[in-house]
């Protein structure tokens, strides 16, 4: 289930990424990788989605990479809104990213959410299942969706996956099997782990092996991604994965 030849979250200069779409895909190439996605960070605003389109279709022609075309987008509110343009046209996945956090209609800052915690506005559990509905939403209402690096804003704020109920869990991986959406090992961020990813899994979800490389040298290369295979027994302890 998990592929290790694979990295399927790589940022380049279209947004903030320091490598250019050519430099990753060499970098992959050198990494022994078969497939890779070129993730950007958009807004609702973005003008260059048909440019980035095109100039993947056309680095497609020189490599033998399977080469793939994504768009990552902030959650906005709880409804599952995502803050990409309408037009998507050849975009292969929409990774949706908690990158703020959403709760009632809005997202609101990591220091905002930990001032609420801290007058009593918002209660923890409050919080895990606000982030569960607008996560749900966002399967739901759009399609093609990779849940990317999923609860990377928990540490953010103070609280851990580890809070996050187990009901809560089954609820978004029964609605990531419902709605054909795909979720992300992050690398960068180190989430989810294996106790998230096990209902995932178990219901036959679909999971990208993902660096969330910001830099071309960092393409390809994993650790938590691993450890979270072996805790969950899908490679042997020992084995050694290139």
């Amino acid at each position: 289930m998990f592929n290790f030849k694979e990295d399927m979250h790589v940022h380049s200069t279209f947004s903030d990424g320091a490598g250019t779409l050519e430099e990753n895909i060499r970098a992959a190439e050198r990494q022994g990788l078969e497939r890779l996605c070129c993730v950007d960070h958009v807004r609702r605003k973005t003008p260059w989605v048909p440019e980035f389109v095109k100039a993947v279709q056309q680095a497609r022609q020189n490599t033998g990479i399977e080469l793939l075309c994504g768009v990552e987008a902030k959650i906005l509110n709880e409804d599952g809104d995502l803050d990409a343009p309408d037009d998507l046209t050849g975009v292969d996945y929409i990774y949706a990213a908690d990158h703020r956090f959403p709760l009632y209609d809005k997202c609101r800052s990591p220091n905002r959410i930990r001032q609420m915690l801290a007058d009593g506005e918002v209660t923890v559990e409050r919080l895990m299942q606000a982030l569960t509905n607008a996560t749900c939403g966002a399967m739901i209402r759009h399609e093609r969706v990779v849940v990317a690096h999923l609860f990377s804003i928990l540490p953010k704020v103070g609280l851990s996956e580890a809070q996050v109920p187990m009901h809560m869990l089954e609820t978004l991986a029964e609605t990531a099997a419902q709605t054909g959406s795909i979720i992300d090992i992050d690398q960068r961020w180190s989430c989810p782990g294996p106790r998230s990813v096990e209902p995932f899994v178990r219901r036959g979800v679909r999971v990208l092996m993902s660096t969330d490389s910001h830099k071309p040298e960092d393409i390809g290369h994993y650790k938590h991604n691993i450890e979270v295979a072996r805790t969950l027994g899908l490679i042997p302890a020992l084995e050694q994965v290139a």
